[in-house]
Order: structure tokens, then C-alpha cells, then sequence
């Protein structure tokens, strides 16, 4: 479904740690205390793919001096900060498994993206990625994993941590992964990109900013 929304205008927290074969940030500090209830059922959440979404995907972005921001992504995350939505970025990283660089130099791009953020009042909660790949090189990584998207494992590590409703939940992303994830774990799908995606129940946008209003009409917390 091709849905026209305006672009918004101007307007990571804790260590690293693993869980099962997701790499992920804890949910501490401001987010608050791991796992935290919310309520019983839970509540909705926002999960972001990162390149393509929220940086320019230029290809195995393991380093700052890649990083550029996509146009009103800032603005959109603080627009959902600004709503109390819990924000949570889950991205496959096969660029460790395959050796383009490690896994201390996506924990320095997530540090970067904070700090880029924080200069537009926006934060994310919660950063999972996925360092494993079938085909790798690096033998520790080199492996299939249900963490990679369109596996669930990610966004059920963001659900426990951050007491997420994934039925009340949507994926973000522009790769018909991010649209599998949504599928595999009963969340609504937001595929972004410059044309419609012919699948059921798929809403589809041009980028992130033009995405948010929807999303925050959608979303009610």
C-alpha cells in the first residue's frame, strides 16, 4: 500500500552485552531498568533497521567517517522519543562475519549515531545487530543464526528487554528482509523506498520522515 505523508521538518544507552546470538546494547540509564514492566500485555515499539533507514546505506558502514545521516531520520526518531514510544534499531551486520571490520568498530558507529542524535533531542533505546553470516570468514561468525532478518531473534530480544507487544509493534526498514521480520513475528511492516512493494498488509513510504506521521497515527501510547 503506497501511503503520501508529508516529511517531518526540524524540529543507546548501557554496556554491551550478548544475548543467545544477538549483539545488543542493555536497556539501562535512560531507558530504564532491563525488562521493566510496562504492562502486562505490553506496549508498542518501533523497530528500525539502520542503513537504508536511518544512515545512507553506502555498503558495510563499519566506521564513523562512513556514517551520513538520511534526511529528517533525526527528526523522526525525536518525534517518536517525543511520544514515548520505545525505539529500538535491529540490523544484520554480516560485515563482521565477513571480516570488513569488528564488532568494537559497530559499537563506535552506534556511539557515533547517539551522539549525532542527541544534537536533535533523539535517542534510540536499545541497538541489536546480528555479526553472523553462513559465508564469512571469520570462523566465530561465520554461521547461519535465527538473529539474522529475517529471523525473529532480534526483535524478541528488543520485546523481552523493553517489554514490547510485537503484535502492536512495527518494522521499519527498506529491504524485503525487514518486511520478513514484521511477518515472522506478527508486527506491521513499514517498507521504505522510492516505489510500493506489491505485498499484503505492507504500507509503504519514501523514507523514515515521510513514514512518521503514519506511524504516530498509528501507534497510540
Amino acid at each position: 500500500m503506497k501511503v503520501a505523508a508529508p516529511d517531518l521538518g526540524s524540529a543507546g544507552c548501557g554496556m554491551a552485552a550478548q544475548h543467545a546470538d544477538v549483539r545488543q546494547a542493555s536497556p539501562v540509564g535512560r531507558c530504564g531498568k532491563a525488562g521493566e514492566a510496562q504492562s502486562s500485555r505490553g506496549r508498542p515499539g518501533i523497530l528500525l533497521d539502520r542503513d537504508g533507514t536511518i544512515i545512507v546505506d553506502s555498503g558495510y558502514v563499519g566506521s564513523v567517517e562512513r556514517v551520513k545521516f538520511i534526511d529528517g531520520a533525526a527528526e523522526a526518531i525525536a518525534a517518536f522519543n517525543g511520544a514515548g514510544i520505545p525505539v529500538a534499531v535491529v540490523t544484520n551486520q554480516a560485515g563482521v562475519a565477513r571480516g570488513r571490520y569488528g564488532i568494537d568498530d559497530v559499537a563506535q558507529v552506534h556511539r557515533y549515531i547517539d551522539d549525532r542524535l542527541a544534537e536533535h533531542g533523539a535517542h534510540v533505546d536499545m541497538y541489536l545487530y546480528c555479526p553472523y553470516h553462513p559465508d564469512g570468514v571469520v570462523e566465530a561468525f561465520a554461521r547461519t543464526s535465527e538473529d539474522r532478518k529475517p529471523g525473529p531473534g532480534m526483535a524478541k530480544a528488543a520485546a523481552a528487554a523493553l517489554n514490547l507487544n510485537l503484535a502492536a509493534s512495527l518494522v521499519v526498514g527498506d529491504r524485503l528482509e525487514d518486511v520478513g521480520l514484521a511477518e515472522a513475528v506478527g508486527a506491521t511492516a513499514i517498507y521504505l523506498g522510492a516505489s510500493d512493494i506489491d505485498r499484503p498488509g505492507v504500507w509503504s513510504f519514501p523514507s523514515l520522515a515521510a513514514a512518521a506521521p503514519f506511524i504516530l497515527e498509528r501507534i497510540a501510547v
